[in-house]
């Protein structure tokens, strides 16, 4: 006898019941049903960038031998050529992979991490990544050290001391996140990267959040890598990130799948790149879609990108400020630590929730099921205190931030 999935009847939020968002909401393809304010997880492409990936969809089926083996190899060059443009990295540095957890697996099997050596990691770093190192330092005998960030945070001064405090003459690498996932924090890689460097320890940054959130300039960073999401802040499709390496880690530096080979190809393009360039029959539109995506954004701000940050920035600012104040709780970080998310602790009445077996929050789940307000709470390290981490894009208004705030008043009264 078959089964049968039965939905469960949710109440139905419309327009009228709910705030009003962003003018920039037109050119997103959102549902007016929900109040849409965690952008920071999967990003949200607008509908323009979404038909440009459809004509290239349309494009490479009207006759898939011209396109994938005459047109991609250029056209895929130029996007990376805008991109590392947009992110100051050297020329033929960047190559495309489809996320920022492909990319830190596919640095962590390139480093030459032996037996005996550590790797530091904060207990802030996101799970895929922190579970990837775990599994490539066992592999290869080395230790996984975490580096415990403090939090709430005065300043970031004392996330460089808690680095500097971690390092043994063991230590030979570091995994760090530009943006922390779970708080919003913006790391101070650059006081780290040249801490550690100055000690001969490289550093692999987590850069997931940081394209089309802040500002970037790779080739002065001194990371060895740097692995950023195309999806996220830059809107462009799922399925689309950039891989930087330095120069000076490239030589023999291979992708997780290994197809053609350099001296299979008379091109210009260094061995790394030409070794990313074509692992498979690949859906190539996503990181195609990138460059597009960063002139359609940065055209809907007088001030192009620079604006678009800024404005994201000011918005989360203001609601953590009004979130702050409603809950009567202190903002966990500095302004000069946030971005275009930002996180605020909750307390001890929402602390005392439960998590059921899908692992969703109670508070999550009624805020969507009763206030139609999609937002991620979250912990700290698996932690017992919790926090919920507010996005802020183009699309959203201040009005949607005070309607979330009046709402965890409630929850918190019932």
């Amino acid at each position: 006898m078959g089964t049968s999935l039965v939905r469960q009847q949710l109440p139905v939020h419309t327009p009228d019941s709910l705030p009003r968002p962003g003018i920039c909401s037109q050119y997103w393809r959102l549902s007016d049903n929900i109040v849409f304010l965690n952008h920071g997880s999967f990003g949200a492409c607008p509908e323009s960038v979404m038909r440009y990936r459809e004509s290239l969809i349309r494009r490479i089926e009207s006759d898939p031998m011209e396109f994938l083996l005459a047109d991609y190899r250029p056209f895929m060059a130029s996007v990376l050529n805008q991109l590392s443009a947009f992110t100051g990295a050297e020329p033929d540095s960047l190559v495309f992979v489809e996320n920022t957890t492909t990319g830190i697996n596919t640095v962590l099997g390139n480093i030459p991490l032996k037996s005996g050596d550590d790797i530091l990691v904060t207990d802030q770093e996101y799970f895929s990544s922190r579970n990837s190192l775990a599994v490539n330092a066992s592999r290869k005998g080395a230790s996984v050290i975490q580096v415990k960030i403090p939090f709430p945070v005065a300043s970031d001064k004392d996330i460089v001391s808690a680095f500097a405090d971690a390092v043994t003459p063991r230590t030979k690498f570091a995994l760090i996140d530009h943006i922390v996932s779970s708080t919003g924090m913006i790391m101070p890689v650059k006081e780290i990267i040249d801490l550690l460097s100055n000690q001969g320890i490289g550093t692999i940054v987590d850069g997931a959040h940081g394209p089309g959130q802040i500002a970037l300039n790779l080739k002065d960073l001194g990371c060895l890598a740097y692995v950023g999401n195309c999806h996220k802040w830059l809107c462009a499709p799922r399925s689309s990130a950039i891989l930087y390496v330095n120069p000076v880690f490239q030589k023999d530096f291979l992708p997780l799948v290994v197809s053609h080979l350099p001296a299979e190809f008379d091109t210009d393009l260094p061995d790394y790149q030409v070794y990313f360039m074509w692992n498979g029959t690949p859906d190539p539109t996503p990181a195609l879609c990138a460059g597009y995506s960063i002139d359609f954004m940065q055209g809907l701000h007088s001030e192009g990108w620079p604006g678009v940050m800024n404005c994201n920035r000011e918005m989360v600012l203001n609601a953590r400020r009004v979130i702050c104040s409603a809950l009567e709780v202190d903002p966990p970080c500095p302004d000069s630590m946030v971005g275009s998310m930002a996180a605020i602790p909750l307390s001890e009445p929402y602390g005392s929730r439960v998590r059921a077996i899908d692992w969703l929050d109670p508070l999550q789940k009624w805020l969507k099921r009763e206030k139609g307000i999609v937002v991620p709470v979250t912990e700290i390290s698996l932690e017992s205190r919790r926090i919920i981490r507010i996005s802020a894009q183009l699309y959203n208004s201040p009005e949607q931030y005070l309607y979330l705030a009046e709402s965890l008043m409630e929850y918190r009264n019932l």
